[in-house]
């Protein structure tokens, strides 16, 4: 069986379950129905379970268990020292997926947005005596772009700072992030010959972080710059969200 039957086969399975079930499967219970074990799909096809749930068309897992403040810093404090950078929201997703022990997304959307959240890291490391670690925090607060609101098709909610975008120009696709689709649409049609065509943005308060992410995620799939060659797969992936928040 080939890569690409392996990975379809893997994803038909996850809907499966999903179906008789009603809710797609986490990792372990997917290995204990199906016999397909962690090192047939990761570093493969995804990085984590929740790139395949995701791919499956579903909603990354958030796990069930209520943490308080303090844990919630110390574990963001953590994955920040482990990826020498402040996490970003699918940073933080992807960590839930691989770690039973990182709590939900959610749990941490529920008290602090972005900037908010990276504040509270920096001074709870001052606290437990961890100064360097908090300096990684504070450089990425001070880096925060200020939320301006340039025109009333394009205005964000909430503290929301932008969309990261996907365009096709031809047979290539950009990903970036901006605070105007408009203006950043008409400032790339300017410098192209031909007409450019928005596929999808995804609204989102961590554009630099959600932007990497998919970067990351196509490198091998890179022509120059921003600009990638990439499969219907590849574009159904990124048209699975419209909001990472």
């Amino acid at each position: 069986m080939s890569k690409e039957q392996v990975k379809h086969d893997i994803l038909q399975k996850i809907r499966q379950i999903a179906s008789e079930t009603g809710e797609p499967p986490g990792q372990t219970k997917f290995a204990s129905l199906t016999g397909v074990k962690d090192h047939v799909w990761r570093g493969k096809f995804w990085r984590g379970w929740g790139d395949a749930l995701a791919e499956a068309g579903f909603e990354p897992r958030e796990w069930k268990v209520e943490h308080n403040e303090e844990n919630l810093l110390r574990n963001v404090a953590d994955l920040m020292v482990k990826l020498q950078r402040f996490p970003s929201i699918v940073d933080m997703r992807l960590e839930g997926s691989n770690n039973a022990d990182f709590p939900s997304v959610g749990a941490i959307k529920r008290r602090w947005n972005m900037l908010e959240l990276a504040n509270a890291v920096a001074k709870f490391c001052d606290n437990i005596g961890r100064q360097i670690d908090g300096e990684i925090a504070r450089k990425y607060a001070a880096s925060r772009p200020v939320t301006t609101i340039e025109d009333s098709q394009d205005a964000l909610v909430g503290t929301a700072l932008g969309h990261v975008y996907m365009q096709r120009h031809g047979s290539d696709y950009k990903i970036g992030f901006t605070k105007s689709l408009n203006k950043r649409g008409r400032q790339i049609q300017i410098e192209l010959p031909q007409e450019i065509e928005l596929v999808h943005s995804i609204l989102t308060d961590d554009p630099a972080g959600v932007e990497a992410y998919w970067h990351k995620r196509f490198a091998t799939k890179r022509t120059r710059g921003e600009w990638f060659k990439l499969t219907k797969v590849d574009i159904a992936a990124f048209k699975r969200w419209s909001k990472i928040w």
